[in-house]
């Protein structure tokens, strides 16, 4: 897609010091790559955190029988 933008000449040189980019069309698909795979991984994180939260929610009332130390040294041990 074709489109015509003002770019602050400032943060393009800045940007241009950490790309191997050498032209700005380059530089602005590269620096949106960058901003999909981070934003991604941030949602990713956060379901991520999200189905944690309600799997400690379950948990929350579960009592194991044995003390955690103690299954621990066992799986230990068993190696």
């Amino acid at each position: 897609m074709r489109t015509n933008i003002d770019l602050d000449e400032a943060l393009l040189a800045e940007a241009a010091k950490y790309s191997t980019s050498r032209s700005k069309r380059r530089l602005i698909q590269e620096a949106l790559a960058t901003f999909v795979a981070v934003k991604a991984e941030e949602r990713r994180r956060a379901t991520y955190r999200e189905r944690l939260e309600r799997v400690r929610g379950r948990l929350a009332d579960v009592r194991l029988r044995s003390d955690l130390r103690d299954l621990l040294r066992a799986d230990r041990d068993s190696r």
